[in-house]
């Protein structure tokens, strides 16, 4: 239910008036005119003014003459009453020909055709619809970005009021990052470490940010820095800092920071559900380093302490397999 874009455009009207192409040929673009109900902008750059002049999000709509799944999607969905309601209600509507317009389709990667995209007023992507969807889908997943929409907005509100509440920085981040734009998610905890320097809870959000954007290097950096307050300053963060730091250690594959790591989560000798995986990576160190019998000794401790856990059952599985040989 996509098209993708052609290497060669003759070719592809070719395939797409070809009574062998899988249907696309009954999406002549003669069959019927495009419906003009939705009042469709036609320079993004002017959309992008509207947007954030009536502060509302823009409904960017990537098609061309050629696509017959565009054909379809604005005669079967964008025709539907209820979608031009609820697009002329609460987006700014700016339809792009890619044919025309290859920059725009560049900057925002369009590889396939049909292709709509939810954009913030400043023009960042908050959720991608890919390849044709029925009116009753399609309005579905507008309802919910919009219900998306309006959350962030509600928090961006909250912070505005009271910079200094943690607590709604934190959940705007995760709120912001959760709905695809993790560049706004870094924004808004980098100004608030600006406010506040070395604040341990910002510091850890972040680095989950990084870590899982694939960021490696600087989620590590940050999660060293937590760990360097030490737990009378970082709280709670201290103790949540030393798994994911573990991980990415394993991941570069520096098992002796790993071990150390690991072993300072486990000597602290407090209990969590964290304990498991915790002893679950330490065996796996001592293994690598052929130190057999520590890895043995934390198997048995992760059946323990999960006997019915993931990581209880992948323990039992592994001491089963060494008692075979």
């Amino acid at each position: 239910q996509e098209t993708k874009l052609p290497m060669n455009k003759t070719i592809c009207l070719q395939v797409y008036l070809t009574p062998h192409s899988n249907g696309l040929a009954q999406d002549n673009p003669k069959a019927a005119p495009k419906p003009r109900a939705i009042q469709w902008r036609e320079s993004y750059p002017k959309a992008l003014e509207e947007a954030a002049r009536a502060a509302k999000p823009i409904l960017a709509d990537f098609e061309a003459d050629w696509c017959g799944w565009c054909k379809k999607l604005d005669r079967e969905t964008f025709g539907n009453a209820e979608v031009i309601k609820l697009v002329e209600a609460f987006f700014i509507p700016v339809r792009i020909d890619t044919d025309h317009q290859p920059k725009i389709s560049a900057e925002f990667k369009v590889k396939g055709l049909p292709t709509i995209l939810l954009l913030s007023p400043e023009g960042k992507e908050l959720k991608r619809l890919s390849g044709f969807r029925p009116a009753d889908k399609f309005l579905s997943e507008l309802r919910q970005a919009l219900k998306s929409a309006a959350a962030l907005d509600e928090l961006r509100k909250a912070v505005e009021k009271d910079p200094g509440d943690l607590d709604s920085v934190r959940a705007w981040a995760r709120a912001s990052f959760a709905s695809g734009n993790p560049a706004a998610a870094e924004k808004i905890l980098s100004d608030a470490l600006r406010r506040k320097p070395m604040e341990a809870s910002l510091l850890l959000e972040l680095a989950d940010i990084k870590r899982s954007g694939g960021q490696a290097n600087e989620a590590r950096e940050l999660y060293k820095q937590i760990l360097s307050l030490g737990e009378a300053r970082a709280g709670s963060s201290f103790q949540e800092a030393h798994l994911p730091l573990a991980r990415l250690q394993l991941g570069g594959k520096q098992y002796k920071p790993a071990l150390e790591t690991l072993s300072a989560y486990i000597n602290r000798g407090k209990s969590g559900k964290g304990l498991p995986e915790a002893y679950f990576l330490r065996s796996y160190v001592h293994s690598v380093e052929d130190r057999d019998t520590e890895a043995l000794k934390d198997l048995r401790k992760v059946l323990e302490l999960d006997p019915d856990g993931e990581y209880g059952t992948r323990a039992g599985y592994i001491i089963d397999l060494v008692k075979q040989e």
